[in-house]
């Protein structure tokens, strides 16, 4: 329990124990930061960027951690912006995501603190004189050190932007990006041949390049891969025809590498589609602890997700008690999917959750009571609603 600061302790006193109280609130405002980001701050796509949702998450824990410490302490910013800042500066760049949306994101996190300062400060049993005093000098800091970690993130994101323009990864990158739109590219000029067979790959992990150029070599497919951040790999491996042996392949990977998969898909059609496939399994896989998500497992899931509060409104709609977080429930939601993957068979249902068929008919029965209706009339409805669950809670 903190204590309320007294006269006697002074400014700095108060400080300390609105520092404290932020720091123990850290996570409550990062996830702040990053729903009103979403709202506030649209340019900042992380729908069709989900590679920088990370980034972004850890820029955010990065700035509020330094700032808090000092507010705390001696009230200086830092000499240097967080590593995790600079970071996403740079993913921002490869992005080709502009200045101004990365800048915004800082001001939007900005007055998450800044609001609950303010509200901390105002809680505390404080003569008037001392409460104006803390909230000049705190809030005269934070904004010195938005001050001095922008200009350095905003220095860094110029300084890669630079080295992306005149690297031939770039060049690279850009005819890639071409092409997704709608361009008609050489096979030469890419440097990958666009008449034939592509499997579209998303791959993250630090070893993410070598392992897709391992793969490739396994599958006997000529590769193209673009790095869209230092961890975050678009890659489309090409044959002639779908090699032999591949789904074994996917099943013996090594490493942490993860992978979003779409279906493989001929030609430069193919080539799009296979991709923005493997954009949609990468979007539900950031969900889930899978290695391998492949489009063609997840497509309901994708396809839902494209809007996360209205995926979580319909689960919560469609389960209602079902989406209790306790051990029985979690055995009638699992009971639920089983059943309705099984064709509505409690026999089918039954050696998949190593019960008796009587158990699932019971359990069934538990179920119909609590939503209000029977499994039957909401089947389809139902079954959309355990998948989404699944991933929503993974």
């Amino acid at each position: 329990m903190h204590e309320k600061p007294t006269a006697a302790i002074g400014v700095d006193g108060t400080l300390q124990t609105v520092a404290a109280r932020l720091i123990s609130e850290t996570d409550d405002l990062v996830e702040t930061m990053l729903g009103r980001m979403r709202d506030e701050v649209p340019d900042f796509d992380l729908t069709s960027r989900p590679e920088l949702a990370g980034g972004l998450r850890a820029s955010c824990y990065g700035n509020t951690r330094a700032a808090l410490a000092a507010l705390g302490n001696d009230r200086e910013p830092p000499r240097n912006a967080p590593a995790e800042a600079l970071h996403e500066a740079r993913a921002t760049a490869r992005a080709g995501v502009g200045l101004e949306p990365l800048l915004h994101t800082y001001r939007t996190g900005h007055a998450v603190v800044l609001e609950r300062f303010f509200t901390l400060v105002e809680d505390l049993d404080l003569p008037s004189a001392l409460r104006r005093s803390a909230t000049l000098i705190g809030s005269k800091y934070l904004f010195a050190y938005v001050d001095r970690v922008v200009a350095e993130v905003s220095e860094e994101f110029a300084a890669e932007r630079e080295r992306v323009l005149r690297s031939s990864i770039q060049r690279r990158v850009q005819l890639v990006r071409d092409v997704l739109a709608g361009a008609n590219i050489e096979s030469s000029e890419l440097g990958y041949r666009l008449e034939q067979e592509h499997l579209a790959v998303i791959a993250v992990g630090l070893s993410a390049d070598a392992s897709l150029r391992d793969l490739a070599r396994r599958l006997k497919c000529t590769l193209l891969t673009v790095a869209m951040t230092d961890d975050t790999m678009w890659a489309w491996l090409g044959s002639t025809r779908r090699g032999e042996g591949q789904d074994v392949v996917w099943t013996q990977l090594d490493g942490d590498t993860r992978y979003a998969l779409g279906e493989p898909l001929w030609g430069i059609d193919g080539f799009r589609d296979s991709h923005e496939q493997a954009r949609a399994a990468h979007l539900v896989a950031t969900h889930l602890s899978r290695r391998v998500v492949r489009y063609d497992d997840v497509a309901l899931e994708a396809a839902l997700l494209s809007d996360v509060q209205a995926a979580r409104r319909f689960v919560e709609r469609e389960l209602g008690p079902l989406i209790a977080r306790d051990p029985k429930t979690d055995a009638l939601r699992e009971t639920l999917g089983t059943y309705l993957e099984s064709g509505l068979s409690a026999a089918a249902a039954a050696p998949v959750l190593h019960v008796s068929d009587r158990t699932i008919a019971y359990r069934i029965r538990g179920i119909e009571e609590r939503l209000g209706h029977s499994v039957l009339d909401r089947s389809s409805e139902l079954a959309a609603a355990v998948r989404l669950h699944r991933v929503l809670n993974a």
